[in-house]
This record gives C-alpha cells, sequence and structure tokens, in this order.
C-alpha cells in the first residue's frame, strides 16, 4: 500500500548514491542500508521514480540525490558536484570527535576541509541519532534546523528453535556465552570488554566475539591491542573470535548467548544493542554516545571507563537470572517501535521538505 503524504501532488525523481560493499564483506552496514532504502521507497512511493547508482551520481536528470554514506577523509562527497539539490547521511563523526585515536595525517586534514565544504552545500543532513545531530552540528557548523534524526531499524527476523540448534552445532557454541558483535575500532572498547571478562568468576561462561575485522585485520594496531588483552586475560580459551558471521546466521547467535555486551566509549547508533533485544538477548551497555538512546530503558548500563563498574554488572546479571531476564519482553517491544516503515517514511518527508 502506497504511503500517504501530506504533499500528496508530490512527484520527484530520487537517486539513491549506494557505496560498493568491499570485497567479501557481504551485506552488512551502509550497503544495506541504501539498498533497502531504494527497494522501500521503490514500492511505498511509486508516484516518484527512483534510481540507484554506486559510488557516484549517474548525471541522469533528477530532483534529489540522496548520498547514503559520508566519510570525512575521503572525497566521497566533493568530487561528485551534483547537479541537483542533495542530501546526505551521516551516520556519525567519531574520527573527528575523537582525532587523538583517529590520527589522518595533513593529507586527511585537507580531505576533511574539502568535504565539510561539500557537506554545507546539501539541502538536507540525515543522521542516525540526536547524538550524532548534535555532533554533526558542532563539528560542522551547519544548522541544526537541517539536520534530521532517522533512527535505524533491526531486521525484525524471526528464528525457529531447530535454527538457533542448527546455528549451535555448526558454530560450536558453548552452552552459556557472552556476545559482542560489531567492529574493532578504538571506540569499540573490545580490551576493556576483554579485561572485565577475565575478572568474572564464572569459569564455565565464554566471550564470542563476532565481526569481519577478527579476521581481516590481525596485522592493525586495534587488533594486536586485543591479542594482548586475550592473552594476559588468563582466560583466553573461554574466548573466542569468530570472524564474519552470515546475516542469516547472526540472529540465532544473538539468541542463543546468555547476555550481549556493548562496551563502547562511544556509538552513534548502536545496532547491535537493538538486534539483541529483538531475538530476547539481555542487554548490558555503555552508558556513552548514543546509546542510552537505542537501548533506552531496557538495557542494563555501565560507565565504560570504570572496568570494575562493568565487571560487577556483568557478574551480577550472570548471577542473577530474574535480572537478567527484567526487559527481555519489554525490549523486544522496544526494539520493534524501531522498523524499516518508520525509516522510510522520515526519510521521504525529509524529501518532501527540501522540495518545498
Amino acid at each position: 500500500m502506497e504511503k500517504k503524504s501530506k504533499h500528496k501532488k508530490l512527484k520527484c525523481k530520487i537517486e539513491i548514491v549506494a557505496k560498493s560493499p568491499y570485497a567479501g564483506s557481504g551485506p552488512r552496514g551502509v550497503d544495506v542500508y541504501a539498498t533497502h532504502l531504494f527497494n522501500s521507497l521503490s514500492s511505498s512511493y511509486s508516484r516518484d521514480k527512483t534510481i540507484l547508482s554506486r559510488d557516484k551520481p549517474s548525471n541522469k536528470p533528477v530532483d534529489i540525490i540522496h548520498y547514503t554514506f559520508f566519510d570525512p577523509f575521503f572525497l566521497t562527497l566533493w568530487k561528485h558536484k551534483p547537479k541537483a539539490k542533495y542530501i546526505v547521511t551521516v551516520h556519525d563523526l567519531i574520527p573527528l570527535k575523537f582525532p587523538k585515536f583517529f590520527p589522518v595525517g595533513i593529507r586527511g586534514k585537507l580531505r576533511w576541509l574539502l568535504q565539510k565544504r561539500a557537506l554545507l552545500g546539501a539541502s538536507a543532513v540525515i543522521t542516525d541519532s540526536v547524538c550524532s545531530k548534535n555532533d554533526i552540528a558542532s563539528l560542522t557548523g551547519i544548522d541544526r534546523s537541517v539536520i534530521f534524526v532517522v533512527p535505524l531499524a533491526a531486521g525484525h527476523t524471526t528464528v525457529s528453535k531447530q535454527l538457533v540448534k542448527q546455528v549451535i552445532f555448526e558454530y560450536n557454541l558453548p552452552e552459556r556465552y557472552i556476545l559482542y558483535v560489531g567492529d574493532i575500532n578504538w571506540n569499540k572498547n573490545i580490551p576493556g570488554l576483554i579485561q572485565a571478562f577475565a575478572k568474572l568468576k564464572s569459569d564455565n561462561t565464554h566471550l564470542i566475539l563476532v565481526g569481519k575485522a577478527f579476521e581481516s585485520s590481525r596485522n592493525t594496531p586495534e587488533y594486536l591491542a586485543i591479542k594482548q588483552a586475550v592473552d594476559a586475560s588468563g582466560k583466553s580459551a573461554l574466548i573466542h573470535m569468530l570472524g564474519f558471521v552470515p546475516s542469516h546466521h547472526l540472529p540465532s547467535i544473538y539468541k542463543a548467548a546468555t547476555l550481549y555486551v556493548q562496551p563502547s566509549w562511544y556509538e552513534g547508533f548502536g545496532f547491535p544493542v537493538l538486534e539483541a533485544m529483538e531475538q530476547g538477548t539481555p542487554v548490558a551497555s555503555a552508558n556513552t554516545g548514543s546509546l542510552p538512546e537505542v537501548g533506552g530503558e531496557y538495557a542494563h548500563y555501565f560507565d565504560p571507563s570504570n572496568h570494575v563498574e562493568m565487571t560487577k554488572l556483568i557478574q551480577s546479571l550472570l548471577d542473577n537470572q530474574d535480572k537478567r531476564t527484567k526487559f527481555v519482553e519489554t525490549g523486544k517491544q522496544w526494539a520493534s517501535s524501531f522498523s524499516w516503515d518508520q525509516v522510510i517514511e522520515a526519510t521521504h518527508a525529509v524529501y518532501e521538505q527540501v522540495l518545498h
């Protein structure tokens, strides 16, 4: 059914510019976001003409170009010189907020100046959270009135008990495990999670780390810091790096987990928190950045700079089933309130505002 719009006569040509996925990266991240936008806009707003391009605009005549990715240190926007009004999705500017931990050199700084100039020319900016909106406004000088918060959504995937059993068998998952899913960048604070895990009293609870970077980035300083933390933990036999997991297996890995932990120093959104809640997995999360927005009142929070506090919270959740499952049902409901229908409707509303 076509979405109803207060601008009933609006007919526009929209070009979604998606970033080509890295070889072997699988269907994740900004590529999923862009593809889902294109498919949903095409079906929900059939009076519009929507096209999908990769990496740069096609130069076809359109009313709006929507860049679904932005990198402050690569000329992803500056070099394209759009011929139509353009909108840019900026998921976060964490490398700019914490430059000490994301050194880019002189060339990177010059590219940022060019990228920022191009970003200032956008008719609107879309971002995932109020936290990111505040960062974008303060770091770029863009007027807050043209920065629109459109929260992301989980996939709302239902998994059967049989599939969970199959996935547990295929990955040889332990009976009890703490789960982390994501990248290994500094802001993810994986060494901190490992240090907290090392202090847990239980010797029958494992730590499962899922993410492509655990396999593909083994020569990076971030991975070496993680490896050092594992070696120093005294529990290396209980820590497992699964690397990349196909999207159709990931919900089962969430569902089988005893606890999901998001230890990040900072996030622009924190998608795995929603994915875990959706599967009924209890969540312990850092109380920083956008994470309280995403987890709401349905996650258990800790200060990521306080390893003792992180350990105590995780230990208490492992020891107390009632506390661990307190928010399971309400967390599912909360996660379901982040819907792709809302993402599409709110995104199209930005298009409408730009064109009127």
